[in-house]
């Protein structure tokens, strides 16, 4: 009797969601490299689920680290499919490779799989094929090679198909070129209370991705999470970028947003060559920004809107309002050269523990270590803040 697809038990609002998901994300992910190979490219949460890199002291048979993807989604019911993590790569080109992808992962749990954990190849033609497991082995790594009949095909020429060859599958799609590949996890419906899928050694087109990729001057940075709720927004238009609630650490573009407003993070920023920029930072929302060139300084700008400083805020009505405060902050004490950015004046420091806050009336800086250079926005001064002192730099006039 032929195996029937675990990706035919989900139903079809889920796979909605995650074709949309993957259409908004498309261009969101960290860049590939000039050579492009496969690598990892970012996250995206849906509902109540995180994703990242965490620690895998037991790591998968030539993983080159310690580090594995964790994908974890939490449904409320046997009815709630909201729920969705999941790893994109990127640094894919062209036609489908001849040899069939593989990779590693592991479970907690003992059952069927519900179609989780999934690996998806998409097509130009708008299709995509699959490969996936059918049942779960609790807290063994377990590997999916590609090579046997695990492959079902959506779209393209032969519609919905399942327990195909690889190169069947891939036959489905003639002369489509591959925009993306994606690990998935949303079998948090089938697993209540917490489905966590750890995934390794990842392998395309004779790349094989097993650690997170460190970060580049000026265009990529890694946020860790250290404790609390953290949840990093990717580039967007009009709020519409990428999210994910994190766990563990992952590598993010310049210009992501940082909410750390209930919890703490490590920041760490490429100065050139080996050199890095380490921070820790929290009770905020900041965005992450920095020039290219060799040491450039990791700018913290604050974000988050002030309730009441002009009069459409003041008036604005209680739905508005509870988006807002009165104030904006961020603490954080780090090791290089950072700076945070507020309304109306910036802090410099270069190893250091310190405040800054935003309300309509000005910016205060706070120093509780070191030294901080303090750019006064509205007289143009910089002036040299030490341990125990602090500045205000009025709104002006």
């Amino acid at each position: 009797m032929p195996r029937t697809s675990a990706s035919s038990f989900r139903p079809r609002a889920v796979n909605a969601v995650i074709a949309t998901a993957l259409a908004v994300a498309a261009t969101l992910a960290v860049a590939a490299p000039a050579n492009a190979q496969l690598t990892f490219g970012s996250f995206a949460t849906q509902g109540d689920a995180s994703a990242g890199w965490i620690s895998e002291p037991s790591a998968p048979p030539n993983a080159t680290d310690q580090q594995s993807i964790s994908l974890f989604v939490n449904g409320k019911s046997a009815n709630d499919f909201s729920a969705a993590a999941r790893a994109r790569f990127v640094g894919i080109n062209g036609a489908a490779p001849a040899a069939p992808p593989s990779f590693d992962f592991k479970v907690f749990t003992v059952g069927g799989s519900g179609g989780s954990v999934r690996l998806v190849v998409r097509f130009a033609d708008g299709g995509q094929i699959e490969l996936r497991p059918v049942s779960l082995d609790a807290n063994v790594w377990t590997h999916i090679d590609g090579s046997s009949d695990d492959w079902d095909s959506a779209g393209g020429a032969c519609s919905a198909k399942f327990n195909l060859s690889y190169s069947d599958a891939v036959a489905c799609h003639p002369s489509a070129n591959v925009t993306g590949v994606d690990l998935i996890n949303d079998s948090g419906w089938l697993y209540l209370g917490g489905f966590q899928v750890l995934a390794d050694n990842v392998s395309y087109g004779g790349s094989t991705v097993s650690a997170p990729p460190p970060p580049v001057l000026g265009e990529t940075f890694s946020i860790a999470r250290q404790s609390g709720d953290v949840v990093v927004r990717y580039p967007g238009r009009r709020r519409k970028g990428q999210i994910v609630h994190l766990q563990g650490n992952a590598p993010f573009p310049v210009d992501s947003i940082v909410d750390s407003r209930k919890g703490r993070v490590r920041l760490d920023s490429s100065r050139g060559a080996k050199g890095r920029h380490r921070g820790i930072f929290r009770s905020g929302i900041f965005k992450v920004k920095q020039p290219k060139k060799k040491g450039g300084v990791t700018e913290l700008v604050l974000r988050g809107g002030l309730f009441g400083c002009t009069a459409k805020t003041a008036t604005a009505g209680k739905a508005h309002a509870s988006v807002l405060s009165r104030r904006r902050r961020l603490w954080g004490r780090g090791r290089g050269r950072f700076r945070t950015r507020g309304l109306y004046s910036s802090g410099s420091v270069r190893g250091t523990k310190w405040l800054t806050q935003d309300t309509c009336d000005g910016t205060l800086t706070v120093v509780a270590r070191g030294v901080v250079d303090v750019t006064d926005f509205t007289t143009g001064e910089t002036h040299s803040i030490t341990a125990g002192h602090s500045y205000f730099a009025s709104r002006g006039n």
